[in-house]
């Protein structure tokens, strides 16, 4: 997390059990009978895998995809590429309708050749041979407020406790007996060893703005009590201290980082170091390092700098603890975070996860797809934001951010393919469908609709997607039809899905025990005939706290074996209902906040298939004004 210069309850408590049934499972003909499927209308221009863009027109678009059979389907990617936060309404609605049409193809625009400059490498900084002062005094951000006055700002007095070759450690003099020698000794080692070789080897090194050959470090408890503990972190770089135009108290003139002295020892502590020294050589090179006599350069975007500090994690593959409730977060409620943000604390999204989750996976992937190179241009190049990224990969952002949206649905479904292949073509250093670490990932979440039914409305924030499936019926097409304000830059992909994939849809209650434990009872169903195998049963907090680890509780999640004690049995049949038992939710109180279920599940060919749910205030999963939460076929 980088300061930047510019900144300025669930479970219902019921008293008895509703009259819930055993563990059943109850099976029923398949849709559709015994009778053949019949064939797409390839004559429609439609193809089956192909992601179809979409032209919209002062916000609205219509189009008439042959879904001829209750066991069609198309996926409906939504995304508002809008700068501004919105929130902007958004509503689709599907008709049944006797002739498929072929759809109004848009075009993305021109293509360019990467224009990537591979990083040559830092050479390597000599062992500083100055002993640190024994005493130093920091000045920190600690009040909430304007950040350009100095009445926000602590001196805190710094005790040094540890020095290596290339690092110098102090620790606030209030917490200094309370810092073990084995934190002091991680940190040394860590940085020397592995952090500042890996930066000098891949993206460069931080200035050393005060001359004194070490980085420095400032362990202090003020980072759990930041905005009266709303803004706890880890750690965080101020760029103002890199910065020695900046005078005392804004800036310290020092190449620093700031660590909370609640991390421990460990491979979480060294993925939070390598982050944050990322933003010391972002700023380093793009906006310290400026061309001719004049030093100053752009700072980047703060969701640019972000998903860099974060790929770094990557580099480094220390843990995935920085990043696994962040992606989980953003795939949960993808229309609820905006991708492209300036500035997270003017925004006040400082302390909002899912948005650093979607940054992280939207650059992870634009990285899959060009390669190691692309992070070091990032770094070095004196654009930001968007044009920086359209100028590395040669593609406009409306181009990039679509294939990238389609990607993230398809990427994971069928583990033996990549999914789409060419311009869609999917992840390949992350599955977005498979457990990250302690949180349990199943794509991006989505609805479902069918023609002639509620329609799905929604309000989607700025550089954000939704994602429906809208099953065919009973004609032979189905009209589709979007709108939205021309304010949020509509812009929508469909696909033909397979039809011979198992749907699962999931609905579930909460109660709580005499003893003030929580349970929930499922209900899990197919709905295309076809058997599936559960897998897995996830539960977390919707919206992670502002230190997920430490405050509230952690995710929860049963394997296989888990789930066939819960359901009688893992195999769901062709067509079946199965009823859980009550699943008992360790750390879960009633006044722990809505919840969100993901029930995973694997098709005889191996596809991967997922239901959601949400669990309210209520202890019901559908009075939030929503269709029913779809599985992802």
């Amino acid at each position: 997390m980088t300061a930047r210069s510019r900144l300025r309850t669930l479970l219902a408590v019921v008293a008895t059990l509703a009259a819930w049934p055993s563990a059943t499972s109850t099976a029923r003909p398949p849709a559709g009978g015994a009778e053949p499927r019949p064939a797409l209308d390839a004559a429609a221009g439609w193809k089956i895998g192909e992601p179809t863009p979409l032209v919209v027109r002062d916000g609205s678009v219509t189009f008439r995809p042959p879904l001829n059979d209750p066991s069609a389907e198309v996926l409906v990617v939504v995304s508002s590429l809008a700068r501004t936060p919105g929130p902007f309404p958004i509503r689709l609605e599907a008709r049944s309708d006797a002739t498929a049409a072929p759809p109004d193809r848009a075009d993305d625009g021109p293509v360019r050749a990467p224009a990537l400059a591979p990083f040559p490498g830092s050479p390597a900084s000599a062992e500083a041979s100055k002993i640190p002062v024994a005493e130093r005094t920091f000045h920190m951000l600690v009040r909430d407020g304007d950040v350009s006055s100095a009445s926000n700002y602590l001196a805190v007095k710094g005790i040094l406790q540890a020095v290596g070759r290339r690092v110098q450690v102090y620790v606030a003099a209030e917490d200094a007996a309370g810092v073990d020698r084995e934190l002091l000794a991680d940190l040394v080692t860590t940085f020397d060893d592995h952090i500042q070789p890996m930066a000098a080897r891949s993206i460069g090194l931080a200035e050393d703005v005060d001359g004194d050959g070490r980085f420095t470090i400032l362990l202090s408890s003020w980072l759990t009590r930041l905005g009266g503990g709303r803004h706890a972190v880890d750690g965080y770089v101020r760029v103002t201290d890199l910065d020695a135009t900046y005078p005392t108290p804004f800036g310290n003139r020092c190449d620093m980082m700031y660590l909370s002295t609640s991390l421990r020892p460990g491979p979480h502590l060294r993925t939070v170091m390598a982050h944050e020294y990322t933003h010391a050589v972002v700023f380093t090179r793009k906006s310290l390092h400026g061309t001719g006599t004049d030093r100053s350069g752009p700072e980047e975007e703060g969701w640019l700098d972000e998903a860099a500090a974060h790929l770094c994690e990557d580099l480094h593959g220390f843990a995935k603890s920085n990043l696994d409730y962040r992606v989980s977060a953003f795939l949960s409620q993808p229309e609820r975070y905006q991708l492209v943000v300036e500035d997270y604390y003017a925004a006040d999204l400082f302390r909002s996860h899912g948005n650093r989750g979607g940054t992280y996976l939207f650059l992870r992937w634009c990285a899959d797809r060009y390669g190691p190179d692309l992070l070091p241009t990032l770094i070095g190049s004196k654009l930001r934001g968007t044009a920086n990224l359209e100028a590395a990969t040669g593609r406009r952002f409306a181009d990039l951010y679509r294939r990238w949206s389609v990607a993230l649905y398809l990427s994971g479904l069928d583990p033996r393919a990549p999914g789409a292949t060419g311009d869609f073509a999917g992840f390949r250093s992350v599955d977005v469908r498979a457990p990250l670490d302690e949180w349990t990932l199943a794509g991006p979440r989505c609805t479902r609709v069918g023609p002639d039914a509620a329609a799905d409305s929604w309000d989607a924030v700025g550089t954000s997607s939704h994602y429906t499936l809208v099953r065919g019926g009973h004609g032979k097409a189905v009209e589709i039809r979007v709108d939205g304000p021309a304010a949020a830059e509509l812009q929508v992909t469909a696909m033909l899905m397979p039809r011979d994939v198992p749907r699962l849809s999931l609905t579930a209650r909460s109660y709580v025990g005499g003893d003030g434990e929580v349970f929930l009872r499922a209900t899990v169903r197919e709905d295309n005939g076809r058997p599936v195998r559960l897998s897995t049963l996830a539960w977390e907090l919707l919206s992670p706290p502002p230190d997920p680890r430490r405050s509230g509780p952690l995710p929860g999640r049963l394997d296989e074996s888990g789930v066939a004690a819960g359901f009688d049995g893992s195999a769901l049949d062709a067509g079946a209902v199965k009823h859980s038992r009550p699943i008992r939710l360790p750390g879960i109180s009633a006044y722990s906040g809505p919840l969100v279920l993901k029930l995973i599940g694997v098709d005889a060919e191996g596809r991967r298939v997922a239901a959601w749910a949400e669990l309210d205030h209520a202890g019901d999963s559908h009075r939030l004004g929503r269709p029913p939460l779809a599985g992802n076929p």
